[in-house]
Parts: C-alpha cells; sequence; structure tokens
C-alpha cells in the first residue's frame, strides 16, 4: 500500500531547484565527498542526488539499447567470407 507523504512548498521549490542546477551543470556525481552524511535531509541537495541517479539510469538503458540494437543488426549476417573449402 502506497503512503501518501505531504511535503511543505518550501521543501519543494528547494527539491526542485537543486535537481535544476545538477541538470544544468550536468552532474554525474555528487559535488562532496560523503555528501550523504554531511546533509542527508536537505531539500536541495535530495534533488541534485535525484538528478544524478536518473542520469545513471538513463546511461544504463541507453547503453542496454545499443547493445540489443548491435545484437539485432549482426543476426543473420556473416561477418567472413564465407564457407572455406
Amino acid at each position: 500500500m502506497e503512503e501518501d507523504i505531504k511535503v511543505d512548498e518550501a521543501f519543494k521549490k528547494s527539491f526542485n531547484l537543486g535537481y535544476r542546477v545538477a541538470a544544468e551543470l550536468n552532474l554525474k556525481a555528487p559535488m562532496l565527498q560523503n555528501q550523504e552524511k554531511i546533509m542527508p535531509t536537505n531539500p536541495m541537495h535530495l534533488g541534485m542526488q535525484q538528478f544524478i541517479e536518473e542520469a545513471k539510469l538513463s546511461k544504463n538503458k541507453n547503453q542496454e539499447e545499443s547493445i540489443e540494437q548491435n545484437v539485432k543488426k549482426g543476426k543473420g549476417k556473416s561477418r567472413g567470407r564465407g564457407p572455406s573449402l
């Protein structure tokens, strides 16, 4: 069963700002070491972390799709010169 979590407008604004900043900077990893321990519940940090996680998932999905396309292209095609006699 899903639980409705209510957040205030200030939290939403900070979260969205963090997400947009991370997108603008094209962050691939947190800016600070052990950032999760320093600011575990900071909404701006959570937004940045959300962007980083989505970017990782997107990258993995694109790699999987690329591999699938390469496998499909290669099926039924010979890469050699034919049967050797």
